[in-house]
């Protein structure tokens, strides 16, 4: 049985002092595939937090690396390519012996390495804490999944936020699907879109300096309407 994720209160401070940024965003997910197949773990808050961190990456185009078996070595040249433009690597999902021998590594490359710690999986709950803080007191930063969304939130480009790929990618966030599927003409509350989504979406466009409320919102809740709205020049 999965222990249960620890809480910001048990873990000790975390030291780094670089400020995150979506555009340098590279979310790493070590042992997914394993994760998924372990009985029970769709219910936990662990998956929970892995499918909202992941949604939210593909929600902002931040790259997504999957490092598992056979694909590790493409997944570190992935890492590598991506070092030199995105040097901040947030690390979620399964900690292997694997991942603990490649950090000190990683770290001779760039300094910004972020561990998930609510999105993290070791032995016990015990270890899960105490692997956190001998990482941050090695200079290793950490955050919880809320707060990792909402500062890539905070500092994505208004101009993406407010694209036709960024509009896209929020509502397909919203609605857990992918964003091709999603029908221009089709309202999209016949998807699922409920009032919480709607005025969370509503919030990060106003963020970014989109007019629109609600309640216009609600009167044309279909993707190619929105994309009117909220690409309108005033």
């Amino acid at each position: 049985m999965l222990y249960p994720m620890p809480k910001k209160i048990q873990f000790s401070l975390s030291q780094a002092k670089w400020q995150l940024s979506s555009a340098q965003s590279v979310l790493v997910l070590v042992g997914l595939q394993n994760l998924r197949m372990q009985e029970g773990i769709q219910d936990t808050q662990l998956m929970e937090n892995l499918i909202h961190l992941t949604n939210k990456a593909k929600a902002l185009d931040i790259p997504i690396v999957d490092l598992y078996g056979d694909d590790l070595l493409q997944g570190m040249q992935q890492l590598g390519e991506y070092a030199s433009t995105h040097p901040q690597l947030i690390f979620a999902g399964q900690i292997t012996p694997m991942l603990k021998q490649i950090l000190p590594h990683l770290y001779s490359v760039t300094e910004q390495i972020c561990l998930v710690d609510d999105a993290v999986l070791l032995n016990t709950q015990e270890q899960h804490i105490q692997w956190i803080d001998s990482m941050s007191a090695q200079g290793i930063h950490h955050m919880n999944s809320y707060s990792l969304m909402r500062l890539w939130n905070l500092s994505a480009p208004a101009e993406f936020i407010l694209s036709t790929k960024g509009i896209l990618l929020a509502i397909a966030e919203q609605l857990n699907m992918d964003a091709l599927d999603i029908d221009p003409t089709a309202d999209l509350r016949s998807y699922g879109l409920d009032s919480v989504a709607m005025v969370s979406l509503v919030g990060l466009w106003r963020a970014n300096g989109a007019n629109i409320s609600y309640e216009l919102f609600w009167q044309h809740a279909t993707l190619q309407e929105l994309l009117k709205i909220l690409q309108c020049k005033n």
